[in-house]
């Protein structure tokens, strides 16, 4: 297993607006490497697009630390990028840039953050980056 390091940064929007993004989970590097996350999983590209596709059909709420509590922040943006979405959105704006080298796949999100209390956490840099929760059978 390869033992890869991310650092994972929230990238805040606006204030105004209580919206954040960034990265949720990286499964394949640039360069085509699968990662093992810190619980030594890994999760291949069209099981990580199936995941996320299936929360955004299902959930869409987010908490803090996976305590599972109502109301906290709402899924208002996702992306699973995969080399052929990369490229068709490249396209799609014009650019020509040679992507032909990318091989990696990662899940980009946004949440607006109804609560004030985790709100004022993400300002302050205490709720740095996002953790997807979830279940799954270990092989």
């Amino acid at each position: 297993m390869a033992d890869t390091k991310f650092k994972f940064e929230l990238l805040q929007k606006s204030a105004d607006e209580r919206l954040v993004f960034g990265l949720a989970q990286v499964s394949v590097t640039a360069d085509g490497k699968l990662v093992t996350d810190l619980q030594h999983d890994q999760i291949e590209p069209a099981e990580l697009e199936k995941a996320f596709y299936d929360y955004v059909l299902t959930s869409r709420k987010g908490d803090v630390m996976h305590e599972r509590l109502d109301n906290i922040a709402e899924l208002v943006e996702m992306f699973v990028v995969t080399p052929e979405k990369l490229k068709a959105l490249l396209g799609a704006v014009g650019s020509d840039a040679d992507v032909s080298a990318f091989k990696g796949a990662a899940a980009w999100v946004g949440f607006k953050v109804f609560d004030d209390e985790t709100w004022s956490q993400v300002k302050s840099g205490k709720l740095r980056a996002f953790s997807i929760d979830a279940t799954a059978e270990r092989v």
